[in-house]
């Protein structure tokens, strides 16, 4: 493990540009507002006959903490309380001639306006006209398209794992994506209005709670997470809110922790669950395997009150979470017979389907050749080795087991097809097949089944104190703290592990601190100031990462054996499941953020002028090397017809060792892994500041007329390394004009450089330059981030609103994971990436060797040569790690856009809100949202032509030539960021809302939707250059305009609660004796549904088309994409048509059946996402019983079924992320394979579950 290098601070300059904010408030005109965890009331005061009623008395009273605050109605009647504090609240008026008259049950919610219209009677003042029905639930004086969760709501509703955040999903406009479904484990991602889920922005308490670490290692986008018997409410707004809010353009949710008040109030509770309540997985029902263990308890405590009367509160609450659950994973491991013959026989792998050669041969699929004996024939002429006269000029390999004139290759010719003479196999290769456990059933693919056991020991905890000293001052403090160890397994464990980066050894420890301090100079003039600091460390190690000397039990060299770095390379075979730990562990990441808030208000006549300044200073450091142990993958290319590789052969070109060739004029050494990384380890120290202002105007009109007219500037510094440990790889354009390498000049770490790397930047044209003319973060940010917003609200009449909005939201806070992070460059933090290579001396440039092998121009050894370094057991030897001993050729170089443009989203709604009686509303909307800028990864050092299949893209004699790769010394295809992408989304959102109100309350929303794109989610491969010609002229990131990979077109939500009217004082059995009250009184029931769609899904061409672009599906018309989901081989299928995909033919090969010959941009497929997946249905339900045990304290019991109807809901085939491996070659519709589905949603938690709990209130 690399050691913590010192790090400088910038705390100095940061305390600068708080003063000067601090400066700015106390001499400015300017009048703020801020809501952000609070709220208004606004409303008018009229009398009987309708006229206004100016210089009325309005006393508001906060019925919780008693606190007071009183106005004067103006000359038209109205009256505004602008901010206050969330809680519930009772409003008087008097006037001279009038009775008083109090509106009583008023409820603030976050960020919300409510309008309190009051009627005065004429009457002595004496005589007070109380009011109890609260006022109709509409939204009259802001336009922002969002949903507030109450606090019974967030109690109520049942919630797997108790993650209040879930419950934003629920809204209009808002879905789960496929790698986060509901569950303890998922992060409570979403995406809203066709935003990124990583462009939501979290906030608790007014603070931001978002972890900026790069990839949410800790598995939340968020800080901490408090139970949800500590949250009062929250809101979710997802388009057009206020210039108040930014950092972000996505969602905003914003949670309130409880107040103590003047009573104590609390509660006590534990859940439990237990794998006997439970149904199993789908897979294991079908897989023969035992139910997973399951064994929860979730336990805490809440309680709040008062310290002294009216003056000072208390809150706090702790919960512990104690977790053993089983995960089941399927994957594919060797075959009983490979095993039982020491894998000389190899002939489970043919399969019935052929593939042709350039010597017309049919070659069954799965047929092992003989990488020795690859060699070059000529169309026309006759192969001295196999006697036959070639059909067209190409490679071509004989099989194993079979005569090399034999025309048609099947185990039926062929007896003895893939049976492979033992002292061909490698003894390392052969020792690491032994790890594979046995198969449980026959078949290639998915036999094996296993469920092991996930461990968990959270303890979190929260703390707040309130102190009014004077009716004029308020300030409160919260601290929150949050220890979440966790064991996540592989499926195999281990040395063998098999896990993906999301399993291993895992520790997340949060923490966040929050000062608020409120003034009230008059009514009409309140400052707010808020002060925050968060801080999360995260870690994930592999299962044996702590175990030193593994790799070389294994006979395997050159693996870095330094601290948390054991384990096994991750040996990537084609066709089995991954050996070894995977890349990017081990991980290490801290995030912190120190913000300042200040905001004041003036309300002004009918105008509340609101601006306010809001600052945060970022840090966030990360060790996370790609491939620190190495990563080997077999592919199956160097034992399958060359160039076709259609046959999963990887295994034995995993067994195989490399040698001579055994025929004239053939390949020598061709075999081994076909692709090699490596990384060196080191640690980056990252910090950027984020600066905003706005201004808002709230200007009431009219009384039906309200406009809401804001302005914010956002300034996003760059990204910064505190050592200066960071470079820049800018292909084109400023600052130079050209190819330049960009590494600041100063700075605390080591910036000496190898021969080799400058020697081979000369030599492919790419500038050095060390400078700090740029800074450290060696790029030029946008410094025009001004977003206007307009919003109007007109009340039609009393039941009636009609709502628009237009505005802009800029964002440069979305986690992109650590691939992209130039500080992920030499000679600080570095990967090699080294490619199957073309042998020497070869006219057709078939790739046939190993990258770091004899007589490849790219090998890592300069003494290589036959003695084997080729071999799996050579593993990293060849590869010099320190920076100035690096061979830098197949060094990958990362970029960020050199002119970074801010990435902004352009927001649109209109809508009609009608309340049908005081609690229930109906609400239809129209939002838009319009991408620019976006980030995505587009790659560096790619083809700039659509190349024949086959070409080869390196020459190193003529870089750029032909459409070659433009710096051939370097690893193609390496993280270039650019802020080139775009998005739309149009969507039609509708809602039914309940208030609670005998005994109801209820949410449906229905959305209707389309989301299009170019660039994907940064977390989901979005950073990744996964386009199809990002280089190529008038292509391009455009080229793969398409359904976003979050698109989902129809989107359905039902929630709510029903408290049945049997029992005492109720409806039903109100006289009900006191036995037959505990049975049956008192119960309520609670829902959520959800039914969603399916996301589009990209099928890639089986075969490449060309050299160095890729290729997508074609649909053929007037075929279905699936023929309806049933089993085979006792695995679900979603896709039962393969005669609904084709692919274009190889661009400059003869086509032959089962292409279409495109020509042009064409022969690189259809757009993106032609393809939809399996859709998502869930139904959670509750049931609570309450006993009354006295006036102060009462017991529920409360039974909760998660997928209720145990539904299962699949993943897509060639689905793999979230802990999930994708079945081999599963999205190949040339595969019998295609179609399969391996693994449920966001197991383990898609089978039907049990909850079952008491809690204790007072």
């Amino acid at each position: 493990m690399a050691l913590d290098r010192n790090r400088g601070t910038r705390l100095r300059k940061f305390a600068c540009i708080v003063l000067a904010c601090l400066c700015f408030f106390l001499v400015s005109t300017l009048h703020v507002f801020g809501q952000v965890d609070e709220g208004s009331i606004t409303g008018t005061v009229q009398d009987t006959s309708g006229a206004v009623v100016p210089n009325a008395q309005v006393s508001l009273l906060n019925t919780d903490q008693g606190i007071t605050l009183d106005v004067t109605t103006n000359s038209g009647g109205d009256f505004t309380f602008s901010p206050v504090r969330i809680g519930h609240y009772s409003l008087s008026v008097t006037a001279k001639g009038f009775a008083k008259t109090t509106q009583q049950n008023l409820t603030v919610n976050v960020g919300s306006h409510l309008q309190v219209n009051v009627q005065l009677k004429l009457g002595s003042s004496t005589e007070t006209v109380e009011v109890s029905a609260a006022p109709p639930q509409l939204q009259t004086e802001e336009a922002s398209v969002g949903q507030v969760m109450t606090e019974k709501s967030v109690n109520s509703l049942p919630l797997n794992g108790r993650n209040f955040t879930f419950l934003a999903q629920l809204g209009a406009g808002t879905q789960t994506p496929q790698a986060d479904t509901r569950g303890n484990a998922a992060s409570g991602a979403f995406s809203a209005n066709g935003l990124r889920p990583a462009q939501n922005n979290y906030l608790l308490d007014g603070i931001d709670n978002n972890s900026n670490a790069v990839d949410f290692l800790n598995g939340t986008n968020f800080i901490v997470l408090p139970p949800v018997d500590a949250v009062s409410e929250f809101k979710v707004q997802t388009a057009n809110f206020s210039a108040e809010l930014g950092r972000s353009a996505g969602a905003v949710l914003n949670a309130t922790i409880k107040s103590g008040t003047n009573s104590i109030h609390g509660a006590a509770w534990e859940f439990f669950r237990n794998d006997v309540l439970d149904a199993a997985d789908w897979f294991e029902n079908n897989g023969g395997v035992k139910k997973g263990k399951l064994r929860l308890n979730q336990f805490g405590v809440a309680v709040g009150g008062p310290i002294i009367k009216d003056k000072i509160f208390f809150f706090g609450d702790y919960e512990g979470l104690r977790r053993v659950q089983g995960t089941v994973q399927t994957g594919s491991v060797p075959t009983a017979g490979e095993v039982s013959s020491g894998f000389t026989n190899l002939s489970d792998l043919v399969t019935g389907n052929a593939q042709t050669d350039n010597l017309g041969r049919s070659i069954a699929l799965g047929a092992v050749l003989d990488p020795a004996t690859t060699r070059l024939v000529t169309a026309g002429t006759v192969d001295p080795v196999s006697g036959l006269s070639a059909s067209s000029t190409g490679y071509v390999r004989d099989p194993f087991g079979c005569s090399a004139s034999t025309v048609n290759v099947t185990i039926a010719n062929c007896p003895n097809l893939n049976h492979i003479p033992a002292s061909r196999l490698d003894p390392v290769a052969l020792k690491l097949m032994g790890l594979y456990p046995a198969a449980q059933r026959g078949g290639l693919t998915s036999n094996y089944t296993v469920s092991p056991s996930l461990f968990e020991h959270r303890n979190a905890f929260d703390v707040r104190a309130d102190v009014n000293p004077t009716q004029k001052d308020q300030v409160f403090f919260r601290f929150s703290y949050v220890d979440d160890p966790q064991f996540i397994p592989g499926i195999f464990g281990g040395v063998a592990d098999g896990g993906g980066f999301q399993q291993g050894d895992q520790s997340a420890t949060s923490s966040q601190s929050v000062l608020g301090y409120t003034h009230v100079f008059t009514p009409a003039m309140i400052n707010v100031l808020h002060v925050g600091f968060n801080h999360l460390h995260t870690t994930r190690f592999g299962p044996v990462g702590g175990t030193s000397g593994i790799p070389a039990q294994f006979g395997i060299q050159g693996i870095p054996q330094v601290p948390e770095n054991g384990g096994l390379p991750s040996l990537a075979i084609g066709g089995l499941q991954t050996l070894g730990s995977n890349a990017f562990l081990p991980s290490d990441e801290i995030s912190q953020t120190l913000q300042i808030t200040d905001d004041f208000t003036k309300v002004w006549k009918t105008h509340s002028f609101k601006a306010g300044i809001e600052s945060q200073q970022v840090k966030f450091s990360t060790l996370q090397p790609a491939y620190s142990r190495g990563n080997f993958d077999y592919d199956g290319r160097y034992t399958d017809v060359p160039t076709k590789n259609n046959g999963g052969t990887g295994r034995a070109q995993f067994l195989l060792t490399p040698q001579a060739a055994t025929v004239a004029n053939g390949v020598n050494y061709s075999g081994g892994a076909d692709g090699v990384n490596a990384s060196n380890i080191n640690k980056t120290y990252n910090y950027r500041t984020y600066l905003a202002f706005y201004f808002q105007d709230d200007w009431k009109v009219t009384p039906k007329l309200t406009l809401n007219l804001g302005l914010r500037y956002d300034y996003f510094s760059p990204i910064r390394e505190t050592n200066g440990g960071q470079a820049n790889f800018v292909q084109s354009g400023p600052p130079n004009g050209t190819p330049t390498y960009l590494i600041p000049a100063s700075g605390k770490d080591d910036r000496s450089l190898s021969t080799s790397f400058t020697t081979l930047l000369a030599r492919d044209g790419i500038a050095l330059q060390l400078t700090d003319k740029f800074g450290q973060g060696l790029t030029q940010v946008q410094k025009t981030n001004f977003a206007p917003r307009i919003g109007l609200a007109y009340q039609v009449n009393p039941k009636t609103v009609v709502r628009g909005a237009f505005g802009y939201f800029y964002n440069s806070f979305e986690n992109q994971g650590y691939g992209p992070n130039i500080g992920e460059n030499y000679p600080f933090v570095y990967n090699f990436s080294y490619s199957s290579q073309v042998p020497a001396g070869s006219p057709t440039g078939l790739q046939a060797v190993s990258p770091i092998s004899y007589n490849s121009p790219w090998a890592g050894c300069p003494t290589a040569g036959p003695g084997g370094t080729a071999t799996t057991g050579a593993g990293l030897s060849c590869i010099a790690f320190t920076p100035t001993a690096v061979n830098a050729q197949g060094l990958g170089l990362q970029g960020l856009q050199f002119n970074y443009i801010t990435p902004r989203t352009l927001a649109v709604n209109t809508s009609v809100q009608y309340s049908i009686t005081r609690a229930l509303s109906a609400q239809v909307a129209y939002v838009f949202t319009q991408g620019k800028n976006l980030q995505q990864g587009v790659g560096n050092n790619n083809v700039t032509a659509i190349l024949p299949s086959g070409t080869s893209t390196t020459n190193l004699a003529s870089p750029g030539a032909g459409g070659t790769i433009p710096f051939p010394d370097f690893a193609s295809n390496g993280s270039f960021q650019a802020t080139v992408g775009a998005s739309n989304y149009n969507g039609l959102q509708t809602k039914l809302e309940q208030q609670f109100s005998n005994g109801l309350n209820l949410l449906f929303a229905y959305t209707y939707s389309k989301t299009l794109s170019d660039a994907g989610d940064l977390l989901n491969g979005g950073s990744l250059a996964g386009l199809r010609a990002p280089a190529v002229p008038g292509l391009g990131p455009s080229f793969d305009w398409g359904p976003a990979n979050f698109d989902i077109r129809h989107v359905f939500h039902l929630s709510g609660g029903y408290e049945l009217p049997v029992g005492r004082n109720k409806r039903f059995m109100a006289n009900s004796g006191r036995a037959a009250d505990a049975v049956l009184g008192g119960w309520s029931v609670n829902w959520i549904l959800v039914l969603q769609g399916g996301q589009p899904i990209t099928l890639s061409c089986p075969t490449s088309t060309t050299a160095g672009t890729n290729c997508y599906d074609v649909r053929v018309a007037g075929q279905s994409q699936k023929l309806g989901r049933f089993m085979k081989n006792g695995k679900p299928f979603w896709y039962g048509n393969p005669a609904a995909f084709q692919q274009p033919c190889p661009l400059g090969v003869t086509p032959t059946a089962g292409c279409i010959p495109y020509t042009g941009s064409a022969v690189l497929g259809f757009r993106p996402g032609t393809t939809t997946g399996p859709g998502f249905n869930r139904f959670d339900f509750s049931a609570f019983k309450a006993f009354r045990l006295s006036d102060r304290f009462s017991l529920q019991f409360r039974s909760e079924f998660f997928n209720i109807l145990n539904h299962p809901n699949f993943n897509a085939p060639n689905f793999g992320g979230n802990g999930v491996v994708a079945i081999s070659n599963s999205g190949n519709f040339t595969s019998a394979n295609f179609g399969q589905i391996g693994s449920t949603r966001d197991a383990p938690y898609d089978p039907r579950q049990i909850q079952f709990a008491l809690k204790l209130l007072f």
